[in-house]
């Protein structure tokens, strides 16, 4: 028989405000308008689309496209240089 028992507590998952998701939508919207041809390729780790709201919520804070928008100063028109990809 055990003492001390330990039940995991029920977590409830914490989902972004509609207001995020819909701005990383924009955000999303605005990199294509711009002619960022690679954001449609860099989205996902396969090349998909985000595809939780949590994920369209992170979009704008991702990393790779961070990392596009400062190495050429705006829309991306060509892939990252080797040395430079995250």
């Amino acid at each position: 028989m055990r003492l001390f028992t330990r039940s995991p507590k029920p977590t409830t998952p914490i989902h972004p405000a509609p207001v995020d998701v819909a701005a990383g939508m924009a955000v999303f919207v605005a990199d294509v308008l711009a002619g960022d041809r690679l954001a449609l390729d860099q989205v996902g780790p396969l090349g998909e689309l985000p595809f939780t709201a949590e994920q369209w919520a992170a979009y704008p804070t991702d990393p790779n496209r961070l990392a596009r928008r400062e190495y050429f100063g705006g829309p991306s028109p060509l892939p990252l240089p080797a040395h430079t990809r995250l």
